[in-house]
């Protein structure tokens, strides 16, 4: 079948959960790394993480909100973190114009890349549901801006359905070129009839949604698939349902048993 995806999971799905319990949820589904949020890995302390993670041959990325890209960078270094996933809350400033906040935002992510010690760091933009990075159009527009080699893209299919875009294949047609890392997860419109009232809703641009297991949602999973494996995409996949806390890794095991069928990780 040739080369396959790193298969991970968002630990930051988990606030409730201690990290080891974290870690050893990913060793039994089978992963290779866990994303933690830089606020838990401060929280934690730098050395205890390693040493839980390490201790199951688990590597830890970074996940970090645009505006504490500093200490996200900083913390991956210690980390020896290869990719830092970047969530925007603050690229565009209300004092700014769009092209101001955009070349800000360039001038940031190009220092931070080019400091000593960053060359083995890979940051990937997430499109969230959100801000400017919820058009494709507009995430484009960042990273050619950017225009560094170790600057690309989370593509997280199910975020551009939920802020109202086709997330396969209109989005991953503008971004493909530049994805470095995936998010995958699924959803739909909820209907307290069908899916039940115990459900954790969440309300999108495209409607009232709720996560479902991978394939059974709004986003052509299958097709994604099928066009990943020819397009030859490698990157890491990292699993992020959200749902309510029991449902969480019972969702992750379905997910990962789905990336599985279909042949983009082992």
């Amino acid at each position: 079948m040739g080369a396959q995806c790193l298969l991970g999971i968002n630990g930051l799905e988990y606030p409730h959960w201690p990290i080891q319990q974290i870690a050893d949820l990913a060793v039994a589904l089978k992963a290779s790394f866990v994303e933690l949020g830089v606020g838990r890995i401060t929280r934690e302390g730098v050395d205890v993480v390693l040493r839980e993670f390490e201790a199951r041959h688990l590597t830890v990325e970074v996940n970090s909100p645009s505006s504490e890209i500093e200490a996200g960078m900083a913390t991956a270094l210690r980390l020896g973190s290869p990719y830092v996933i970047v969530l925007d809350d603050a690229i565009e400033r209300a004092d700014w114009s769009r092209a101001q906040s955009i070349e800000g935002f360039r001038r940031t992510m190009v220092e931070l890349l080019e400091k000593p010690g960053s060359e083995k760091i890979q940051v990937a933009l997430e499109n969230g549901g959100f801000r400017i990075t919820r058009d494709p159009k507009d995430v484009l527009a960042i990273v050619r801006a950017v225009n560094h080699p170790r600057f690309g893209v989370n593509y997280d299919p199910d975020n551009y359905y939920n802020a109202g875009f086709e997330g396969f294949p209109y989005a991953y047609e503008l971004v493909r070129a530049h994805i470095v890392h995936m998010h995958a997860k699924d959803s739909a419109w909820y209907i307290p009839e069908v899916h039940g009232e115990g459900k954790r809703v969440l309300h999108r641009a495209s409607g009232n949604v709720i996560c479902v297991r991978l394939g059974t949602g709004a986003v052509n999973w299958a097709g994604l698939a099928e066009r990943l494996k020819r397009d030859g995409y490698r990157g890491p996949i990292s699993l992020e349902p959200h749902n309510l806390p029991h449902e969480m890794a019972p969702g992750m095991e379905a997910d990962a048993a789905f990336l599985r069928k279909v042949g983009l990780v082992a």
